[in-house]
This record gives structure tokens, C-alpha cells and sequence, in this order.
């Protein structure tokens, strides 16, 4: 009889910590801040001036001095700074991995392809891909191709 008595108690007791514990760790491990782009991403206010995400982030790039943004809530980094980029790739590359998230929303567009994976089997697609790409004719007509589609479909539907 005791412990039937007591049953209803111990689930509040046990509610209790269970909510204590949750809050005393999402007090110390902070996964957002309050800087203009994390309050931004959170609350969508960034769609109230652009369109889309990429916009918004092309933007905020354009208006950092070091071309560089973080952005604390979802743990990223993003850069168009050009040595940034190529300290990245030539020298610290498997330091920077695009990760699953990243993999995941582009598989359907880009595969188990050299942009879309990291690791072994990009180093594996580089090697083939430097082979196959080295040489001057290859480069010279896909300059040429990219150049033709930039021209006469790009810019047309950019205007």
C-alpha cells in the first residue's frame, strides 16, 4: 500500500528531474547566439528582403570584409574568399570535409561524385580527374563550352 501511495509521486519526482536536467543542459551548451545571422536564420527574417537562402548568404558574404560568415546555429562556415578556398583545397583539404548534411541534399543532383564526397573516394576521383583533365586541348574546349553556355543561356535569362 505504501509504495501504490507513492507511485503517483515518484512519476511527478521523475518529470521533475527529467525537465531539470534537459534545462540545466541546454543552458550550458548554448547552440545558438545572438548575432545578427543566427537571430536572422532562426526567425526567417532574411525572406523579408530575398528570395532564397543562397541570396541572402551571397549578401551577407558580399558585406563581410573577409568574405568569410559563421553561421553558430547550424555549426558552419561558409567562404568566398579565394584564399581561403585554396589554402583549403591544396594544403588542408580532409580538414574540411562537406559532411553528410551537405551529401544528403545534393545526392540526387550530384551522386557519389567529386563535388558530393570526401575521404578516400575523393581523393580516388581527384587522381582520375587530373589524368583525364591535364591536358591543354581538354581544357582549352571546355573554357570554350562554358563559355558559349554562359553567353547565350546564363546571361540571357539573367537580363
Amino acid at each position: 500500500p505504501l509504495l501504490q501511495s507513492l507511485q503517483p509521486s515518484f512519476g511527478f519526482i521523475f518529470f521533475f528531474i527529467i525537465s531539470f536536467s534537459l534545462l540545466l543542459f541546454f543552458l550550458r551548451h548554448k547552440f545558438w547566439c545572438n548575432c545578427d545571422i543566427c537571430h536572422s536564420y532562426l526567425t526567417s527574417s532574411w525572406s523579408l528582403e530575398f528570395n532564397n537562402l543562397c541570396d541572402w548568404y551571397a549578401h551577407l558574404l558580399q558585406k563581410s570584409p573577409s568574405q568569410t560568415i559563421h553561421i553558430h546555429v547550424l555549426g558552419n562556415t561558409i567562404t568566398a574568399n579565394p584564399n581561403n578556398v585554396e589554402y583549403m583545397l591544396k594544403t588542408q583539404f580532409k580538414n574540411y570535409p562537406k559532411g553528410k548534411p551537405f551529401s544528403m541534399i545534393l545526392g540526387d543532383l550530384l551522386g557519389r561524385g567529386i563535388f558530393n564526397v570526401d575521404g578516400d573516394s575523393w581523393s580516388f576521383q581527384r587522381r582520375k580527374v587530373s589524368l583525364e583533365l591535364g591536358s591543354i586541348s581538354i581544357r582549352s574546349y571546355a573554357f570554350d563550352i562554358v563559355a558559349t553556355e554562359i553567353r547565350c543561356r546564363l546571361l540571357p535569362l539573367l537580363s
